[in-house]
């Protein structure tokens, strides 16, 4: 018994340090791309876009769609979604693959200003210094209005503007509700679900985005089915 409590404590104590060292290597990670682009910088790149749009001229439907779908609790939260952490970690344990990140809109906006796609454990940790920054630095509609325009949405369109134009043509503050919420699913995998080929797929996201928005009672189920049915095109 003192053998495996000895061990156990070894285990635990190897656990602690690779941990530290993740935390710190991701720090590290941070610092650099913070120095090399502070952040006030990074984010009025963005902002002097010309296709960037202020949240009053987006529709507020695809907004609450986008919030519902991607991080429910995003106004009441500050800081990291343990919740959400903690499920994607089982959701990918259970499958032995990477299906879910758990994070939040604040950590996406972070990724989307100073990393690319690509999945690297310390940029992960990077992201969680960047979240704390951005929610020192910005509003929350500040957060959520950089993070519909960064959004890639598939077909070689970044941002809201150019996704509701050239899946639509229309404005994002003309959208339709069945446009909204096909738009808001999108970005979770726009390779997947892009709607130049893979309509049928993004319709079955668009049902989660809506199933979402109706446990949010922000609509009825009954409108959620009409709305499904709605044609985009029309």
């Amino acid at each position: 018994m003192k053998i495996i409590k000895k061990w156990l404590r070894r285990a635990l104590f190897l656990l602690f340090l690779s941990i530290m060292l993740l935390v710190t290597a991701g720090y590290v990670q941070y610092r650099i791309v913070i120095e090399e682009t502070p952040l006030i910088e990074a984010i009025a790149k963005v902002q002097t876009s010309n296709d960037y749009v202020v949240l009053k001229d987006i529709d507020p439907f695809f907004l609450q769609a986008v919030v519902a779908v991607e991080d429910r609790r995003f106004y009441q939260r500050q800081g990291l979604d343990i919740r959400a952490l903690g499920r994607a970690m089982w959701t990918n344990i259970k499958n032995l693959e990477l299906l879910e990140g758990g994070s939040t809109i604040g950590q996406q906006v972070g990724k989307n200003l100073y990393f690319d796609y690509r999945f690297n454990i310390l940029r992960k940790i990077a992201e969680v210094f960047l979240l704390f920054d951005i929610e020192k630095t910005i509003s929350k509609d500040e957060t959520l209005e950089l993070y519909v325009n960064m959004n890639y949405y598939g077909d070689g369109y970044t941002g809201i503007k150019r996704a509701s134009m050239g899946y639509f043509n229309r404005l994002p503050s003309e959208l339709t509700l069945g446009q909204a919420s096909l738009l808001a699913g999108l970005p979770h995998s726009p390779s997947r679900f892009q709607l130049s080929n893979h309509f049928e797929r993004a319709k079955v996201r668009q049902k989660k985005v809506l199933g979402d928005m109706v446990d949010l009672n922000i609509i009825t189920q009954q409108q959620a089915e009409k709305i499904y049915l709605e044609d985009v095109y029309e």
